[in-house]
């Protein structure tokens, strides 16, 4: 190699020295933080004192508990078994009413226990609790409460 080449050759190396670390420094930054999953029900709550009424099926249990003056209600629902539906929504309606008149209270996703907070028409005789699947658009199950 002629000495002009052996500088040039230098020039370059020095360079790549520099050039290759802050391109992998620069890289590593850009990455993105992955998004943290979460689900989308909110995050289990503690369930209160008071169990004023239960039903115990054989798929799941439900029970609506309050706490001692019953200013709160809450829905609480225990899966003992995984869904075979994954989109089931829990309605309320009056016993006779179809789930275009319900309330919606939340969604049961996997095998767990879920607690909704509830208004006082759970209080009433003719409560009836609705199991709907709203992709499949049908009833999966129908408790009187």
């Amino acid at each position: 190699m002629i000495k002009q080449l052996r500088k040039r050759h230098l020039q370059i190396w020095t360079a790549w020295a520099v050039l290759l670390p802050v391109g992998i420094i620069a890289a590593y930054t850009a990455i993105k933080k992955p998004v943290v999953t979460q689900l989308l029900q909110p995050a289990s709550a503690t369930a209160l004192p008071v169990e004023l009424r239960k039903t115990e099926k054989e798929n799941y249990t439900i029970a609506l508990r309050s706490n001692s003056d019953t200013s709160q209600l809450q829905l609480e629902w225990i899966n003992k078994n995984i869904l075979t539906v994954p989109t089931a929504t829990i309605y309320k309606t009056a016993a006779g009413d179809d789930i275009a008149k319900g309330k919606l209270v939340g969604r049961i996703e996997a095998r767990g226990t879920y607690y909704f907070d509830v208004d006082s028409g759970f209080l009433k005789e003719n409560c009836r609790v609705v199991v709907y699947d709203f992709i499949h658009k049908e009833v999966i199950d129908s408790i009187n409460f």
